[in-house]
């Protein structure tokens, strides 16, 4: 993730307690903080790139353990983007419509074809779109 969507993570998710287990869970998975402003994250089990983007995650993808989820910071999935670092798209389309937004993808890296690998509609109408870079 990026640094303002860590502040922003590692401001509620250690005071937040839920009976299903899932704020433990968020609070002792590896996080990695994409930034070069962060100096000491405080967050429990989080370490900073600091460097070369592209290659710190060519190598964390090589390592074993879960899959690397980007949340929030589209400056970072712009990155990824570049140097074709991503496996799967989550989308979750929320049933609201705004008249304005950041775009969820910038311009200058020329079209991506996508393949529906499935769809998922959750209780309040949001649904959830994964897709792989068709390549």
């Amino acid at each position: 993730m990026g640094r303002v969507t860590y502040e922003g993570f590692a401001a509620a998710w250690p005071n937040y307690k839920d009976e299903a287990g899932f704020a433990d869970r968020m609070n002792n998975l590896p996080k990695v903080v994409v930034s070069y402003t962060l100096q000491k994250p405080e967050w429990n089990n989080t370490r900073v790139i600091n460097g070369n983007v592209a290659e710190a995650v060519a190598n964390l993808k090589q390592q074993d353990g879960q899959a690397i989820l980007v949340a929030g910071s589209s400056q970072l999935v712009h990155t990824l983007r570049q140097h074709d670092l991503v496996d799967e798209y989550r989308l979750m389309l929320h049933p609201v419509v705004l008249g304005g937004g950041l775009p969820l993808f910038r311009d200058g890296l020329g079209t991506t074809r996508l393949k529906l690998l499935g769809a998922h509609s959750l209780p309040k109408g949001i649904v959830v779109l994964s897709y792989a870079p068709d390549r």
